[in-house]
């Protein structure tokens, strides 16, 4: 029975570290999407703006100033992409892992018990029984 109890709390910690994990992927997700709709957005209305000012403020020509429009966008959308792609286990996570190593290690160790007196109380147990049996009556007789 306790082989069962075992297995059922390494599947309990498998299944409480695939939750932590789709919600970590989750909102890792969810920030590449606002990072990916704030870039088109910030291409389509800030590219004008940015160009009249590099073009009026600097005196900059026009080709210099859709070059600086276009390294300001590299620029943000790299950032967006570095905090999208970070990822973080969570404290939650990490305990699902161990308790679920924990489980699994002690339901091995349990087994392997089990096996060994299975092993040790059908044949090696007879044939050791009746060996003991044997020496008893040859020194009784």
């Amino acid at each position: 029975m306790r082989i069962f109890e075992l297995g059922r709390s390494a599947l309990h910690a498998q299944s409480h570290l695939m939750q932590q994990m789709a919600i970590r992927l989750g909102r890792q997700a969810a920030f590449l999407v606002v990072a990916a709709v704030f870039g088109f957005f910030a291409l389509v209305s800030g590219h004008g703006l940015l160009w009249a000012l590099f073009l009026f403020a600097f005196h900059w020509g026009p080709v210099t100033s859709a070059f600086a429009v276009f390294a300001l966008d590299l620029i943000v959308a790299l950032i967006c992409v570095l905090f999208g792609r970070r990822s973080y286990l969570t404290t939650a996570e990490v305990d699902a892992r161990i308790a679920r190593n924990r489980c699994m290690t002690q339901m091995r160790e349990s087994v392997t018990m089990a096996a060994v007196t299975a092993t040790v109380a059908t044949s090696v147990g007879r044939h050791g029984t009746r060996k003991i049996w044997d020496v008893l009556r040859r020194k009784k007789g």
